[in-house]
């Protein structure tokens, strides 16, 4: 076990970013496949991913932003002496957290619009989980700037089995649903006391409102593409809630996962590189490391990616239900996002701080995925909803590697592997169009 211990020890804090990612996916899959198991129906089923839906459409933006603003600053603030940024960071987040809670109380009509019927009951307990569970997002950040590692990868493990629990248990103990959310708000309310006990370790206790500020002012513009470019996700599950109701809506929730790892994986990378680029001010050696970095996703994540697209009409009724088998083709289309997900010119935009470029190519990136979307949702169905967010993603790398190569001077041939990337997403995109036409006609 002591070798086990030592060995993570030495792990970098990209590779131990990345298994925390592995593990927050496990969660979220772990805890699908035991509800879709359990006798609890598919409507209750689409209540809970309704539930954690919402919640996560309403945070994600502002609280990503403000980490991602974190990342990129905080070698300079200790260079420069500021030993308070982390504590600062929390009070912002804490902050903006019951801004989100009171709009949510006071606008609690329009809101509750947005969920289907049989979920509004859950309400109240949604917004308790919302305001104790943000903040705590801090917690994996603070262990990756703080190099962590063995600290990050236990965080990882323990919040796994505690949230598989809350969720689970009670299920299958015959409990119903809000009995999952009381344990969700109490696991929630430790991961506070976690936090507080990390500031006080790592991180002047001293409030600065001043520092605040030009902290959420830095972030703003993150904040803003984030909402709009990380919305595809939550433009696609309006638009299947609001054409074609609760039952559509768990099983497109259920296939659009891409796939299992890529959006971890690449986010780890991107978030771990974001302060190794900053303080190395684009070095030969912070490109190089990108570019192997890249590299080794796109040997480890094309090969995967492949051999479930095969085979995804067979494992989805197996592990999930046979009420899912239609999830398969949308999971297949979005298992494509794996060609733009490989390529990592926004990590360069992030670290050189160009906060406003990545604001402006959001823009494009949502007009693109609202309009394709709908277009092709309105001649295809929920697979059209699918293929919208793919082209979206696209263009938006697209442009940020035009920015990156005009603006920045630095081509893509200096971060990433493009031949073999061309390989790998011809073949991707070769054997997605083989195995559609051959089981849809």
């Amino acid at each position: 076990m002591s070798k086990i211990i030592n060995l993570i020890r030495r792990f970098d804090t990209v590779r131990s970013f990345q298994i925390f990612q592995v593990l927050r996916f496990l969660t979220i899959l772990i805890t699908g496949i035991l509800l879709a198991k359990s006798k609890m129906n598919i409507r209750d089923i689409g209540s809970y991913e309704s539930l954690i839906f919402f919640s996560g459409a309403v945070s994600f933006f502002w609280v990503s932003g403000i980490l991602n603003g974190l990342l990129s600053s905080y070698n300079k603030s200790i260079e420069t002496g500021n030993n308070s940024i982390l504590f600062n960071t929390a009070c912002s987040l804490y902050l903006l957290n019951s801004l989100l809670l009171l709009v949510l109380l006071v606008f609690h009509q329009t809101a509750q619009q947005l969920l289907p019927a049989e979920a509004v009951d859950y309400y109240p307990l949604m917004l308790l989980y919302i305001f104790l569970n943000n903040p705590t997002f801090l917690i994996e950040h603070l262990l990756l700037l703080t190099n962590r590692t063995y600290g990050l990868l236990k965080y990882g493990m323990i919040n796994l089995i505690a949230y598989i629990s809350a969720v689970a248990v009670p299920v299958y103990l015959g409990y119903g649903l809000e009995y999952s959310f009381y344990f969700l708000i109490l696991l929630a309310a430790i991961k506070n006391i976690i936090l507080h006990r990390l500031l006080s370790e790592h991180s002047q206790l001293q409030f600065n409102f001043k520092l605040i500020l030009n902290q959420v002012l830095f972030s703003l513009p993150l904040i803003f593409s984030l909402l709009i470019s990380g919305s595809a996700e939550y433009v696609d599950g309006l638009l299947v809630s609001t054409h074609f109701g609760s039952d559509a809506f768990a099983i497109f929730r259920y296939g659009a996962k891409e796939l299992p790892l890529a959006v971890l994986l690449s986010g780890a990378i991107s978030n771990a590189l974001v302060p190794k680029l900053a303080a190395s001010r684009f070095d030969k050696s912070g490109l190089q490391l990108l570019k192997k970095e890249s590299g080794r996703l796109m040997h480890l994540l094309y090969p995967v990616t492949i051999v479930l697209l095969l085979t995804s009409n067979y494992f989805y009724p197996l592990v999930f239900r046979e009420e899912f088998s239609s999830s398969a083709v949308i999971f297949n289309t979005y298992l494509l996002l794996l060609i733009s997900r490989v390529v990592f010119p926004q990590t360069l935009v992030i670290a050189a701080g160009k906060n406003n470029i990545i604001f402006k190519i959001a823009l494009v990136e949502i007009t693109v995925n609202v309009l394709v979307s709908y277009f092709l949702m309105l001649k295809l169905g929920i697979i059209g909803i699918a293929i919208g967010t793919l082209a979206a993603f696209i263009v938006e790398k697209c442009c940020l590697a035009l920015y990156v190569h005009i603006k920045m001077k630095v081509p893509i041939s200096e971060y990433l592997q493009w031949k073999t990337w061309l390989v790998y997403s011809f073949l991707l995109l070769a054997v997605f169009f083989l195995h559609y036409f051959s089981t849809h006609h």
